[in-house]
């Protein structure tokens, strides 16, 4: 009987635990703060501890952002583990592309864009397709190509044909074709530019001229002229006189490219893909002369001989044309042609004092040593004179005095302005002077300044001049 009592009772046993532990299901949805009815905590109380632990077990919803925020955490955990080199690299690409691309975004916006603004939309696609193929992708045929659609557009909408923007251009075009290295079809192209461009300027100012002077006749048949009042009329004489003034800095701005054309113009003639000597300098001289005549026209009308400024830069500055003349002078020189470069040097000595005024530069300097080194180079030449050896002694004193200048002048130009060439300037001629001491014969003076000139070649550098300043000093031990 006990052992059947036994069974009943573990048969029920299991069934009576059961039932408690499935109901607290019910309760789990409910508030650990809301009170309870007495009939489930007597339940509770009756019950195991183990039990009283399962029953009121609760769960707490996670809100939306707690999950993505233990989702991303336990995602970021996985990805270290699982790829610690690819994901710091994958890291340093993005940033890397990030900057790369944030930098063309800032050079597009304040570089290239721009240069584009003065374009109209058409014609600054096309430009836009032809500089890609000159700097990014050269393409000749295609750039030429995008280059002539640019300028017929340009024509078609009304833009001036010798405007900045034009000439530019048909600038850009020679310059494309030099970097292909066809620089026979980029003389081409900037000859007839330049021809079309000084045709234009030599008409339109006949045109102004002729105006003027019926303007003038008219001023006197008609001394007494009424104030016109009407002001469509104004507005009308005001735009007048607004593009006279406009294609007078322009002829100003053509002018100043005419000359920059042929100074490029001797630079390509005398590379090695021409080797034409004799039409650089017929180059140079022609940039030469047309600054010497647009001087002189400016002389004469009362404008400025220097027009280039901060707020006007549509003629040529004191110093650029100060550099043409000294390029030629420099050309000559390398000729032996010494007559024609010193006067070359004189004038452009001249506009450099006048463009520096009381603050000179190291170009001064130069000049000073160049004007020394002709005189001194010319007395070896044959002097066409009654007394030549009198000319000549003159010239070496002369010769000397120039290159003691210079030596001055380099001397009191301190940094920032003073730069490598006032060092150049010093050494030249102070090796100048060693030269003239040893025309003379005075052998000790000579090797002192040869000396002297040798060491500062050291200091700076100077290659060419510690060459020039050893050889004469071996010459003065074997002729001694």
């Amino acid at each position: 009987m006990f052992t059947t009592a036994s069974r009943r009772a573990s048969a029920v046993a299991p069934k009576i635990r059961n039932t408690f532990l499935h109901q607290p299901r019910l309760l789990t949805t409910r508030s650990i703060s809301r009170p309870r009815p007495n009939t489930v905590q007597t339940h509770a109380q009756s019950r195991p501890t183990q039990l009283n632990a399962a029953a009121f077990t609760q769960t707490r919803h996670a809100s939306y952002f707690s999950r993505m925020k233990r989702g991303f955490q336990e995602a970021s955990k996985g990805i270290w583990r699982k790829n610690p080199i690819l994901l710091p690299v994958a890291i340093l690409s993005l940033a890397g592309a990030t900057a790369i691309f944030t930098y063309i975004a800032y050079v597009e916006y304040t570089t290239v864009a721009p240069q584009y603004s003065r374009f109209p939309p058409p014609v600054e696609q096309s430009l836009r397709t032809a500089v890609y193929y000159t700097e990014v992708d050269l393409q000749p045929p295609r750039a030429l190509k995008a280059y002539k659609e640019a300028l017929r557009i340009a024509v078609e909408m009304g833009m001036h044909p010798f405007s900045d923007e034009v000439l530019g251009i048909k600038l850009q075009v020679a310059m494309m074709l030099e970097k292909a290295g066809l620089v026979k079809p980029a003389v081409d192209v900037l000859e007839r530019t330049k021809t079309e461009a000084l045709n234009w300027i030599d008409e339109s100012r006949k045109q102004a001229a002729v105006r003027e002077k019926e303007r003038r006749a008219a001023a006197q048949d008609q001394p007494d002229t009424v104030a016109v009042t009407d002001p469509e009329m104004q507005d009308l004489q005001e735009q007048m006189a607004q593009r006279a003034e406009w294609e007078d800095r322009q002829r100003d701005k053509a002018l100043k490219k005419a000359v920059g054309i042929e100074m490029k113009l001797a630079e390509l003639y005398a590379s090695d893909y021409i080797q034409d000597e004799g039409k650089a300098e017929a180059a140079q001289v022609a940039a030469v002369e047309l600054c010497l005549k647009e001087m002189q026209r400016r002389q004469t009308a009362g404008l400025p001989v220097g027009g280039g400024s901060k707020d006007n830069d549509a003629w040529l500055n004191l110093g650029e044309m100060c550099a043409a003349l000294a390029e030629l002078a420099d050309t000559y020189r390398a000729q032996g042609k010494f007559d024609l470069a010193l006067p070359l040097y004189l004038r452009s000595l001249d506009l450099a004092r006048a463009d520096e005024g009381d603050c000179p530069t190291c170009k001064q300097a130069i000049l000073l040593c160049d004007i020394s080194g002709v005189l001194a180079n010319r007395t070896h030449q044959p002097i066409q004179a009654p007394e030549p050896d009198k000319v000549r002694a003159q010239m070496l004193e002369s010769a000397g005095q120039w290159a003691q200048k210079a030596i001055e002048v380099a001397a009191k130009i301190a940094p920032p302005v003073r730069d490598w060439d006032c060092d150049i300037a010093s050494t030249v001629a102070t090796y100048n002077l060693g030269t003239l001491a040893a025309d003379k014969n005075q052998r000790e003076e000579a090797k002192k300044l040869f000396n002297k000139a040798l060491s500062d070649a050291r200091a700076i550098g100077y290659e060419e001049g510690i060459e020039a300043a050893e050889e004469s000093l071996q010459k003065l031990k074997e002729n001694k």
